[in-house]
């Protein structure tokens, strides 16, 4: 088994994806392994867009992306405000966009990232129906392992 140096967090703020973190940092403090925690910014359905367009101009389209990503940006400082309590994790975040697997999987790759760590379910677009679907296509799709979490 290759060493872990770097590991990728799925978290939407979830207490699942609360859960995955909680492991990446245990892991990380048994490996010295650096943890990235990524949040995906999803994207908007063509038919949300044009209503937001069409209610009175582009701008609200762009007020409305620009609060998703401050909300995002929050998210993900109160994440390292949790982990900052910990000792030695080397923790960074980042905003990704798009299709949320497909996402993190990219940048995974592209980091040199050695294990995604997600939770079971999170928050998403069709939570209720379709419960994991990002979870499972992760396991499905990532060349990287994945450790998915159960709370």
């Amino acid at each position: 088994m290759a060493r872990i140096q770097k590991i990728l967090v799925a978290y939407d703020g979830s207490t699942q994806s609360k859960e995955a973190l909680d492991w990446a940092i245990d892991l990380s403090l048994a490996s010295k392994a650096q943890i990235c925690v990524a949040k995906v910014i999803e994207a908007m359905s063509i038919g949300e867009m044009t209503a937001l367009y069409e209610s009175g101009s582009s701008d609200d389209l762009v007020a409305y992306l620009e609060e998703v990503k401050e909300t995002d940006r929050k998210l993900l400082e109160e994440a390292i405000a949790t982990v900052g309590q910990r000792k030695s994790v080397a923790i960074t975040t980042v905003l990704l966009n798009g299709n949320i697997a497909a996402a993190l999987i990219k940048y995974a790759k592209e980091n040199g990232m050695d294990m995604i760590v997600a939770g079971t379910k999170g928050h998403g677009v069709l939570e209720g129906l379709l419960m994991g679907s990002v979870t499972r296509n992760l396991v499905s799709l990532s060349p990287i392992p994945v450790l998915v979490v159960k709370d």
